[in-house]
């Protein structure tokens, strides 16, 4: 009895001596074409390099590196000493004969006295407001201070009257730049002055018949 064989086709078994399935009409044996051999030539070409790398780095260590090893003047880590070449000067008396300054002595240093500005009189006091208690010592363009005593900050307003807003005050010591005045209101003499040291401005009394709370600085 003849054997059987499966057909990859229609799934059914059939003598083996048919070759072509009478179900399908296709072969009943399956011929496997041979794979195509792949082409070596990439791999050979790697190789080739490979090699030529190799032959390069041989003749690099033949050159530079044996001849020193077999001189004993090469050991591992070794740095080679680079040369720096040395620039000689001249020597000192050359260069100081080059510059014919002459240095001056100590009795040949020139002092510059500073003069010392003398207080000036206090100016004369004069009458701002006519009708008034007290005379006024202030004009446009002074400076002044305010008094140390009492040690009490001066009032600064952005109008001369008790009754304008306060713009700020100024400490018992503090400078101040006269810019405008007088102007006479509610029996006290008004000043605009600016402050040196914060720029703060306004109108601020002098006085009174008692004590002067801006002073004129000499």
């Amino acid at each position: 009895m003849n054997p059987l064989v499966r057909c990859p086709h229609c799934g059914h078994y059939h003598q083996a001596t048919l070759e072509y399935c009478p179900e399908t009409g296709l072969p009943v044996y399956i011929t496997t074409k041979p794979e195509p051999q792949r082409d070596n030539k990439i791999l050979v070409w790697l190789a080739v390099a490979a090699g030529v790398l190799v032959l390069i780095a041989c003749l690099l260590l033949a050159i530079f590196v044996l001849p020193r090893f077999l001189s004993g003047n090469f050991s591992p880590g070794q740095q080679q000493p680079v040369m720096v070449p040395s620039l000689t000067l001249a020597p000192l008396e050359t260069r100081f004969a080059e510059n014919n300054t002459p240095v001056p002595t100590a009795t040949e240093v020139l002092i510059v006295e500073t003069a010392t500005p003398e207080p000036s009189a206090t100016p004369a006091k004069w009458d701002a407001c006519p009708g008034y208690e007290y005379q006024s010592q202030l004009r446009t363009g002074m400076q002044a201070q305010i008094a140390l005593e009492p040690a009490l900050p001066n009032r600064v307003r952005l109008q001369p009257s008790t009754s304008g807003t306060i713009a700020g005050y100024i400490d018992p010591g503090g400078l101040v730049e006269i810019l405008e005045g007088p102007a006479c209101e509610e029996g006290w003499i008004w000043w605009k002055v600016r402050e040196i040291e914060t720029t703060l401005e306004g109108w601020t009394a002098e006085g009174d018949r008692n004590s002067y709370w801006v002073i004129p600085v000499p």
